[in-house]
């Protein structure tokens, strides 16, 4: 395994786990929206067509523990703004929206990348 940036490491997970959302049926509306409140990493119809926003966490060690730990209310609420934004300016949506959140786990030496996908995630105000 080569060694790679933290955003070499973050774009090489959210190619895999674009990719693997393509082939279950989801259309990528949109790939690192930023905003004043933050980033959402893949904005997609899912395979029901609800627009759904996926944080993608890729991990190369467990180092620092389970990707899916890292993702706290801080950053949930920033998505959920991020969100918000997207929706204000795109409003050919509706403004019911789900959140998913990929996990892509590559350290296990000879085998290949493992993604995981938490659907519909929840946000607490």
């Amino acid at each position: 395994m080569s060694s790679k940036s933290r955003k070499e490491t973050g774009n090489w997970g959210e190619t895999l786990v674009l990719e693997h959302l393509l082939s279950q049926g989801y259309e990528l509306v949109q790939r690192n929206y930023h905003c004043r409140y933050g980033e959402a990493d893949l904005i997609m119809l899912d395979e029901t067509r609800l627009l759904t926003c996926v944080e993608v966490k890729t991990r190369r060690s467990q180092k620092f523990g389970p990707a899916e730990y890292s993702v706290g209310k801080k950053k949930l609420k920033a998505l959920a703004a991020t969100m918000n934004a997207f929706l204000y300016e795109h409003t050919e949506f509706p403004e019911i929206w789900n959140l998913d959140l990929a996990v892509v786990e590559d350290f296990v030496p000879g085998s290949a990348p493992m993604i995981l996908h938490f659907r519909s995630v929840k946000i607490d105000d």
